[in-house]
């Protein structure tokens, strides 16, 4: 949603995965369906999506997608 701008990276998950806060925080930026697994082993629990939904080709069958590979977590 930020063009032009670059995502932080997997780095700041980990940082933030270390912290072991009880608050709850969100992975955002960049996040896709082929990254998903890499933000996932970063430490990230939730993930913001918002591209690899809105422009998928069946933007519902992506979200399903997420949904899933999330709650398996």
């Amino acid at each position: 949603t930020k063009p032009g701008r670059h995502a932080p990276g997997l780095d700041l998950v980990r940082y933030t995965a270390a912290l072991a806060t009880d608050r709850p925080w969100f992975a955002i930026g960049g996040i896709d369906l082929g990254n998903l697994d890499e933000v996932v082993e970063a430490g990230a629990r939730r993930a913001v999506v918002v591209r690899a939904i809105t422009e998928a080709d069946d933007p519902g069958a992506a979200a399903a997608e997420f949904t899933k590979r999330l709650r398996a977590l």
